[in-house]
């Protein structure tokens, strides 16, 4: 499904003067070029010719993880790997829709170390196996040990809902991240 990065779309209309079919256009008041999916017939020519690489077609199915303590809001006051629940949701063609609810491990952690228990971090990603994209508010000292596990995105919107969209909106620079062999992890707004 093609998708535009609303971070790296400066709104000069290539794209729109390039399709075949009239399938993307710019929109003026948000500055960014926007498809209507309905017409596009996949010839790519818009990815070709954007001077940004802002268009991408993106056919990765991803699973997400989203760290919460009541299923609302991302966990709050405290780094992912305390969350008391996962919210797990998966990607795909342009959608995401909500797969289950996982509860977190409970671990004691080791009190000799101030920071980044890696049997912690270990206990964690046991509850996370299969995901791609793990979501919250702040990532502790194990994002050394996790962020290369899966895509760390870090969204300071506390309602789940809210930041659904912006995954939604960012879902071309998640894919690019996922495709690193070192991750470094986003935040998005």
């Amino acid at each position: 499904m093609m998708n535009v990065s609303k971070n790296k779309c400066v709104g000069c209309g290539i794209c729109e003067s390039d399709c075949p079919v009239g399938s993307i256009f710019v929109d003026v008041e948000k500055g960014i070029a926007v498809f209507d999916r309905d017409k596009c017939i996949d010839c790519g020519l818009c990815i070709q010719n954007c001077p940004q690489s802002a268009i991408r077609d993106v056919v990765e199915e991803l699973t997400i993880a989203i760290g919460t303590d009541d299923e609302k809001i991302i966990k709050p006051d405290d780094h992912i790997g305390m969350s008391e629940y996962f919210q797990v949701w998966k990607y795909s063609n342009g959608k995401i829709i909500f797969k289950e609810t996982r509860e977190n491990v409970k671990y004691t952690e080791d009190e000799t170390r101030i920071h980044g228990d890696p049997k912690k971090a270990e206990a964690t990603a046991s509850v996370l196996k299969d995901i791609d994209v793990l979501v919250g508010k702040m990532m502790g000292p194990n994002i050394k040990r996790l962020k290369n596990k899966f895509v760390a995105v870090i969204i300071r919107e506390p309602e789940i809902e809210k930041s659904l969209k912006i995954i939604r909106e960012n879902i071309n620079e998640i894919v690019e991240e996922k495709e690193k062999t070192e991750r470094g992890g986003l935040i998005l707004q």
